[in-house]
């Protein structure tokens, strides 16, 4: 039986292909108790590209491959950080505290930007217009404006793009 193992494991390993699924397999183990805090993130980016593309195209933009650019890049330097958080956790012992923490705080900046697209496509949101007032600088970033002009079209009830 183990003489059977070792000679599958040697016919697994004499191919790249073979390699690379082992690696393959082997940082899947790796990773797979920190799922959570990836797919979280993952979600809440493909959220807001999504609200984002449609805010743009609500405004009358076209949807720009810097949007596509934007969100690569957010997923690649998220997922660095949370996979450096993972290994200087691992070398402390393994607590989770460390990369849940960074995925919360990853998830609520997300969660901002969401908002404000939310409230560009529609600013008479209930859920969303309790954080309205907080959302002023975020919203004027999106639509370059000044928060001035974004706050008196708030107040009025007007919608933001017209």
């Amino acid at each position: 039986m183990i003489a059977s193992f070792f000679a599958k494991l040697a016919e697994v390993l004499s191919s790249i292909w073979g390699w690379f699924i082992t690696v393959a397999f082997a940082a899947v183990n790796f990773y797979a108790g920190y799922k959570l805090a990836f797919v979280s993130v993952g979600v809440l980016i493909m959220i807001d590209m999504v609200l984002g593309i449609w805010a743009a195209i609500k405004q009358g933009k076209y949807a720009r491959s810097e949007l596509m650019r934007d969100t690569v890049s957010k997923v690649v330097i998220y997922g660095l950080a949370l996979v450096a958080l993972i290994h200087i956790e691992r070398l402390c012992g393994d607590t989770y505290f460390g990369v849940n923490i960074c995925a919360a705080l990853i998830c609520a900046t997300e969660f901002w930007s969401v908002s404000g697209n939310a409230l560009i496509i529609n600013p008479n949101l209930h859920f969303f217009k309790l954080m309205r007032p907080a959302l002023i600088g975020e919203i004027a970033r999106k639509l370059h404006r000044s928060e001035d002009e974004v706050r008196e079209t708030l107040e009025k009830g007007e919608q933001l793009i017209k």
